[in-house]
């Protein structure tokens, strides 16, 4: 067996030595392919943190821009001697001065066939010749990469701001509207002149006391100005009448919160105007009208007009009787607080005569 076995690998008993076959594939070594690693995933931290830039939205577009720009160098080869530079017509965002740079490479900023400006990086000094100058054929895909979502950031910033100033525009006109309708109101009852304005007033006064935001407290303040405009409907002489109204009379002059609704509910307001006019006479027990609602039903808006248009209707003078006076409003809010009026809103009402020094406007 023994003899058979050295027979098999020659007379001396060694292996034949076995030659590598020849290849045309180049040998990577490790520290390379380390480097070439390296650069990508900064490529891709750098994509990942834009993304993060434009996601969080903190700022101006010029904000962002410039944050973006800062973000690109370090992207690059030669990060420690890379500046980059966004050009959005008259407007620079800039890490350095590009202008001297020995070797620059620029894409175009745009989207729907749409030019916004030019991305450019450049190296401060020169270096040796790549794929594109010095610049990696990775780094002209990361550029026009970065140079498209810039594209796409500033069409959607424009046109954002085209339907920021359109809204903006349809809103001013929205507000002219309630000027002129609200002014139309008072002009058939020359003795609830101004009470509109007086309930506007002290209802902002209330909402800002609860904390509304902005937005809010602006249709609080149109709905306000506007909450009696239903009574265009109701004939003169029953709104001027110096006696008494009768039962018939006075169902009359309670229509005027449905009529209201009915005039401004198909108007596109980007507030609930006309749900607050509708529900202002309502309350909090269900015992108002026109609908008997009652609680949480009712918007907060509602209920603050509800307050305010009381306290200023018993304060000022109408044709039947003289004024009663704050003292007598603030007594009749606080009696049928929790049961006709929401408290929270009473409650800022009595703070802002109480504490506020606020007085009526009669």
């Amino acid at each position: 067996m023994k003899a058979g076995i050295m027979k098999r690998y020659g007379t001396k008993g060694r292996r034949p030595t076995i030659h590598p076959v020849a290849t045309n594939v180049p040998v990577t070594t490790p520290s390379t392919l380390e480097l070439t690693l390296s650069e990508r995933v900064k490529e891709l931290q750098c994509l990942q943190q834009i993304e993060q830039i434009i996601g969080a939205n903190q700022g101006t577009l010029d904000d962002l821009l410039q944050q973006t720009v800062e973000a690109i160098p370090r992207a690059w080869q030669h990060s420690a001697h890379t500046v980059a530079r966004i050009s959005r017509g008259p407007n620079v965002y800039q890490t350095g001065d590009l202008d001297p740079c020995p070797a620059i490479q620029s894409s175009t900023i745009s989207a729907n066939d749409t030019i916004y400006g030019c991305l450019q990086v450049g190296y401060t000094k020169p270096f040796a010749e790549a794929i594109e100058g010095p610049f990696q054929a990775e780094e002209r895909l990361l550029l026009d990469t970065i140079a498209k979502r810039l594209g796409s950031l500033i069409a959607g910033a424009i046109a954002q701001e085209g339907l920021i100033r359109s809204l903006q525009e349809k809103e001013r006109l929205f507000k002219q509207l309630i000027a002129v309708v609200g002014g139309m109101a008072e002009m058939r009852d020359p003795y609830t002149a101004g009470h509109q304005h007086s309930v506007k007033e002290l209802a902002m006064a209330i909402g800002v006391e609860l904390g509304l935001p902005e937005r809010q407290l602006e249709g609080l303040q149109l709905a306000a100005s506007v909450h009696d405009i239903g009574k265009i409907m109701v004939p003169a002489e029953i709104l001027c009448k110096p006696t008494k109204l009768t039962k018939h009379e006075f169902d009359l002059i309670k229509d005027h919160a449905e009529a209201g609704y009915n005039i401004l509910k198909d108007v596109a307001f980007p507030w609930p105007i006309a749900r607050i006019v509708h529900e202002h006479h309502e309350r909090m027990d269900g015992s108002g009208y026109p609908n008997g609602l009652r609680g949480e039903e009712l918007l907060l808006e509602s209920r603050v007009v509800a307050v305010a248009d009381v306290v200023q209707s018993m304060c000022a003078h109408r044709p039947y009787r003289a004024g009663l006076g704050s003292e007598a409003a603030l007594a009749e809010i606080s009696k049928n607080r929790g049961k006709l009026y929401d408290t929270d809103v009473v409650d800022a009402c009595l703070r802002m005569f109480h504490e506020k020094r606020y007085v009526c406007g009669c």
